[in-house]
């Protein structure tokens, strides 16, 4: 270990890591040092990422599957740890965005975001922290949103699973930091990636937004903190922006996205203010 890869000699096994955010955070922890283990579905866009992160002199392992399927978390671990050791760092990215009122969620799309975006944290967590335990050091961390801090409109079921996962990440971290093992749930703003919404579209401009780089620097300053240091467990991250706050955009892109009639709509904190 030293200063400039503070993650050496760590395993770090990131989920959704074939782009965006999730491929942001594995070359970030592998420019630090550490070893990757990537996961996700999109086999090209995968090998691509895998390039990236090899040219940081680590060892890595590029596992395509699609983690909603059965049993795939377990194999997924199960697969990293042959080839790179116990996993110390576990990033859970891989998520579904649906949205849409309650009344017009299908039963089968709430079903789908529900085992992506709570039930694959759940397993792939399961999975890896008996020996983070054991050997009394771990990070969990999961990506949530900052929808999960808001109540809008049309946003089921993407915000309701992301407001349990923030609940999973704070009952992972109250349950084994005391062993060295801590849970950390990072809510990103508007990240400018190819899943979010043009910014162009609600006249925002480009660069006022985040970036997977900025995402992926917060992610590694957690994972580089202190044994003595407990951070979170819920961090939001922010654009400086006041055009590109997800208060002020989320519920018109909702509506553009899904055209609902848009009359008696509002947009709450979990507190309850109106916005």
């Amino acid at each position: 270990m030293s200063a400039s890869r503070p993650l050496e000699g760590k395993v770090a096994l990131v989920a959704g890591a074939s782009s965006g955010i999730g491929a942001g955070i594995a070359e970030a922890l592998a420019a630090a040092g550490a070893d990757v283990a990537l996961v996700a579905r999109r086999e090209a866009e995968l090998t691509k990422v895998d390039a990236a992160v090899s040219a940081h002199g680590v060892r890595t392992l590029a596992y395509v599957a699609d983690l909603a399927d059965e049993n795939v978390p377990q194999r997924a671990v199960d697969a990293a740890e042959a080839a790179l050791g116990p996993v110390d760092i576990l990033v859970n990215n891989a998520a579904l965005a649906r949205t849409g009122p309650i009344h017009d969620t299908a039963p089968r799309h709430w079903a789908q975001a529900f085992r992506l975006n709570l039930d694959v944290p759940f397993l792939l967590s399961r999975a890896v922290l008996p020996g983070m335990r054991e050997r009394g050091y771990g990070w969990v961390v999961n990506i949530s949103s900052e929808g999960s801090l808001l109540q809008a409109e049309w946003s089921a079921p993407y915000s309701i699973t992301k407001r349990a996962l923030n609940a999973l990440t704070a009952q992972i971290d109250l349950e084994n930091r005391h062993l060295g093992v801590r849970a950390v749930g990072i809510c990103p703003g508007w990240v400018r990636t190819d899943l979010a919404q043009s910014p162009a579209s609600l006249g925002v401009p480009e660069d006022e937004l985040l970036s997977p780089a900025d995402i992926a620097d917060v992610v590694l300053w957690v994972v580089t903190r202190p044994s003595t240091v407990s951070v979170g467990p819920i961090i939001p991250v922010r654009p400086v922006s006041k055009s590109a706050q997800t208060v002020a955009n989320w519920e018109l892109y909702l509506r553009e996205m899904r055209s609902y009639d848009t009359s008696g709509g509002h947009l709450i904190d979990l507190y309850g203010e109106t916005r």
